[in-house]
């Protein structure tokens, strides 16, 4: 009995089996864009030596089916993607990439599957000019990958949660193309080992106790975690030189992550943490905190890059003694609350401090000094600024979209264009303040300033009020 049931098995088995087809590619015959329009489900693509990219192939090279493609025997074929795209894009299910070396100026791999299996590869970032958002594995959503025996080369993994779409409405989101993740076991259910960044080893741990994260990491991906402790870390050249997720407490210690294409060190959905002199210069996001509650960022820096120190969604957490120089924006913090900016400074960026739809901030003993848009943009947040002071900038303080502003004892110095610039504020209270060689304006303020009060501040030159509909409730 049982030997019939093989056999019929068996012979259930056979039409798929029947189907598997292997497709053989050499350089100069059938393309690998070709090949994956062709091929089914269960098929095997084998490259030959040689380089696939264009014109011959079209990019991204989209997988739909459940495929391996793999180098042939002692072959090492190079899949090269141009500028501003994608190499592979794997959408469907269960792929395997195997022997193949991918190089990349935008993304090398997009994994949108589960239960992808990349092994035996080389990923590398072609063209160092092509830094800035520039990925080598991107995961977006997925479950159950597995990544062997890769090695990643100015470029390293990012998790993160699926695309943006329409559901994404109100969830913390990765930069322009993904969530952060709602479920953990986007960042736990993988298997990734014996992996290099940059020649040093990609460390990965998930659900642990206490992690205690060894010297000489190329990349760190801790997900779940009770505790992670990382001291002395520099993992810099990567795509996300830190990937910090789901984890109750951090603590790092004298870390550096410079020229990281995605993110230096990104923190989400984090309980907890000290992050103390840790740095990153020339990456697109320096020090990215998101969705997470209680951390606190000391003696921090960021120096030359796209966006500095960052908060969005973050909830009753510090920034404190932290230098930002040369940046796009200094530090942004957005839609969180109960956040404080403490002996801070932001030297020669666009925005210094720019603060958007934040709950109310406190800002005391901070610095902005020859920022060219505004050394302090204020956004529909409510802030309390206090013994700062705010020299040679384009604008020094930028206020509007009906929130408050209570601003005492700071000193604003050799702006520009205009010292203090208020929009349609609430009710605000300036005190003691004083305005020293203005160049255009010292105080310029448009529409309401919602019986604002204005107390024992020392002007260089007289306000200019002939855009707003009202005044101040006290003026003295």
């Amino acid at each position: 009995m049982k030997k019939v049931m093989w056999i019929a098995l068996l012979l259930l088995l056979l039409p798929l089996i029947s189907y598997a087809e292997i497709f053989r590619l050499e350089p100069g015959g059938m393309t690998l864009t070709e090949a994956l329009a062709r091929c089914r489900d269960g098929d095997v693509i084998e490259l030959a030596e040689g380089v696939y990219a264009e014109p011959q192939e079209s990019f991204p090279l989209t997988i739909r089916k459940t495929l391996t493609i793999r180098a042939a025997d002692g072959a090492k074929p190079i899949i090269d993607s141009p500028q501003f795209q994608t190499a592979v894009r794997v959408e469907a299910d269960g792929v395997a990439l195997d022997g193949l070396d991918i190089r990349f100026r935008n993304i090398g791999i997009q994994a949108l599957g589960d239960d992808m299996l990349l092994e035996n590869c080389r990923i590398t970032l072609a063209d160092e000019a092509w830094c800035t958002s520039s990925c080598g594995m991107w995961c977006g959503g997925i479950y159950r990958m597995s990544v062997r025996n890769c090695a990643f080369t100015g470029c390293g993994i990012s998790l993160a949660g699926p695309p943006l779409s329409e559901s994404s409405k109100g969830l913390p989101v990765l930069t322009g193309l993904f969530e952060v993740g709602e479920d953990v076991e986007f960042f736990t259910s993988h298997s990734i080992e014996n992996n290099t960044v940059n020649g040093k080893p990609l460390f990965y741990a998930v659900s642990k106790a206490v992690v205690r994260v060894p010297e000489g990491a190329g990349q760190i991906i801790c997900c779940d975690c009770d505790e992670v402790l990382v001291s002395n870390a520099d993992v810099s050249g990567g795509s996300m030189g830190m990937v910090l997720v789901y984890n109750r407490d951090i603590y790092l210690e004298n870390c550096k992550a410079d020229r990281c294409g995605v993110f230096g060190i990104y923190v989400a959905k984090c309980e907890g943490g000290v992050l103390n002199h840790c740095s990153s210069a020339e990456s697109n996001h320096g020090l990215d905190i998101r969705a997470s509650r209680n951390i606190v960022l000391k003696n921090c820096s960021a120096t030359d890059c796209q966006q500095g120190l960052f908060f969005s969604l973050v909830q009753n957490s510090a920034m404190i003694d932290c230098m930002v120089t040369g940046t796009g924006q200094g530090y942004f913090m957005s839609a969180g609350k109960g956040n404080s900016l403490l002996n801070s400074a932001a030297i020669d960026c666009e925005n210094g401090f720019n603060l958007q739809k934040e709950g109310p901030v406190l800002m005391a003993g901070c610095r902005a000094e020859g920022c060219t848009v505004c050394g302090v943009r204020l956004d529909a947040t409510p802030t309390t600024l206090v013994h700062s002071t705010l020299i040679n900038n384009w604008v020094a303080v930028m206020a509007y979209g009906s929130a408050s502003v209570d601003a005492s004892n700071n000193l604003f110095e050799g702006s520009q264009c205009c010292a203090l610039y208020l929009r349609d504020i609430e009710f605000s209270r300036f005190t003691c303040n004083i305005f020293a060689d203005s160049a255009l304006a010292g105080v310029l303020a448009a529409g309401t300033l919602g019986g604002s009060h204005w107390i024992a501040n020392i002007l260089d030159l007289p306000m200019d009020m002939t855009q707003a509909v009202d005044g101040f409730g006290i003026k003295h």
